[in-house]
């Protein structure tokens, strides 16, 4: 295994202990996609570090237990934001003296 990417896994699993973010979420600032991510904790960090793998296991473990409630939440926030466009495009009609079929 390369140097760097024994690196950048020792600093994705210190990062993901310190912070608790998700995977996409550290993707997005290391600059990786999440399957690199994924598998520099699932694969290699437990060949570099067992004992901080453990640990990233965990928080791993609890972010998936929880990710029924997280997609629930994106789903509610994409609804409410489509509903408020509906609503801004309706009162643009309105205000254009537009009729809005029924």
């Amino acid at each position: 295994m390369h140097d760097y990417i024994k690196e950048r896994t020792l600093k994705i699993g210190e990062y993901i202990v310190e912070t608790k973010n998700t995977v996409r979420t550290i993707a997005r600032e290391f600059g990786v996609s999440k399957s690199t991510v994924h598998k520099d904790l699932t694969e290699r960090l437990p060949e570099i570090n067992p004992d901080l793998a453990n640990r990233v296991k965990e928080i791993l473990e609890y972010h998936k237990s929880i990710r029924h409630l997280r997609g629930g939440e994106a789903t509610k926030k994409k609804y409410r934001k489509d509903e408020t466009k509906r609503k801004v495009a309706k009162n643009l009609q309105a205000e254009r003296g537009v009729s809005t079929p029924m």
